[in-house]
């Protein structure tokens, strides 16, 4: 039976090419127009899975995902760095001096700002989804607004193209995103794996805390390779540590680790493992 997997935007997103490469071209894709929706989905068994974008490497996290990760604790079954190459479209005889507003999401606004700067006149603007700025452009069939992003949105909504490779930097935009769905996937007996944990320390206010708690997997040389921290949803002035590594939760090392990790801690919680993601270009785009 074919996969129906969520994401979130509309057709021709960069979640849809995300969900294709963690889940395969063999599904069904589900668009939705927020980021909760696609772990409700989840839940309720209308999606199989979702993939969720966590951190962009210019414009940061999004930190609406990790909230939802800790909410909803859907497993992290999968990751792959999906590379960003934003256009400018538009709809046809439009050009770049006709344009008095362009719209798109808050992070695709923020990774070409340097566009802006290049031409004040133009309001940027907030709209929910880069696909969605293309299909809104389209709707409004005026030269006057343009969207950002990707060249596959443009074509699937019948727009120009009025610039490409939109993005601040060149060639170094990438989103991190994750595959997840409501179980857990068996771990490969692999080296190459990530895993994702969160956790609450037990004594925030005692000096050298944070220290002793990442200190359990320092003393192992366990290589850490991202923390997060998020406000306590339950805790004013409380925070919640996202914490990625790159380890088998089933060696032994990892084990001990986490028995240490737990005495300074309330409570630590296995978001999933999975094999390291690769490095991919945005499908699509013919």
């Amino acid at each position: 039976m074919t996969k129906k997997i969520a994401f979130q935007g509309r057709r021709g997103a960069y979640s849809e090419s995300a969900a294709r490469y963690l889940f395969g071209e063999d599904i069904d894709v589900l668009p939705m127009n927020t980021f909760e929706e696609i772990y409700q989905a989840i839940e309720t068994g209308k999606a199989d899975g979702g993939a969720i974008p966590i951190e962009n490497s210019t414009a940061g996290s999004i930190y609406e995902n990790y909230d939802l990760l800790a909410k909803w604790r859907h497993p992290i079954v999968g990751e792959v760095k999906l590379q960003i190459e934003h256009c400018l479209c538009a709809n046809k005889g439009a050009t770049i001096q006709t344009l008095k507003r362009v719209m798109s999401h808050p992070q695709a606004l923020a990774q070409c700002s340097h566009f802006f700067e290049e031409f004040p006149q133009i309001e940027k603007t907030i709209f929910f989804d880069t696909a969605g700025s293309a299909e809104e452009v389209a709707k409004r069939g005026n030269k006057t607004d343009g969207g950002i992003a990707s060249t596959y949105a443009a074509k699937l909504y019948g727009l120009d193209v009025l610039r490409t490779n939109l993005e601040n930097i060149k060639g170094v935009n990438f989103t991190r995103f994750y595959a997840i769905q409501k179980e857990p996937q068996r771990i490969a007996e692999s080296e190459n794996i990530k895993t994702v944990i969160l956790f609450e320390l037990a004594n925030d206010d005692k000096p050298a805390s944070l220290y002793h708690a990442i200190g359990a997997f320092a003393k192992r040389e366990i290589n850490l390779t991202r923390i997060e921290s998020r406000p306590h949803p339950d805790k004013p002035w409380g925070y919640i540590f996202y914490v990625s590594l790159i380890g088998n939760p089933k060696s032994e090392k990892l084990i001990d680790a986490f028995d240490e990790l737990n005495q300074y801690t309330n409570f630590t919680y296995h978001l999933g493992s999975f094999a390291c993601g690769k490095t991919e270009r945005l499908k699509y785009e013919g």
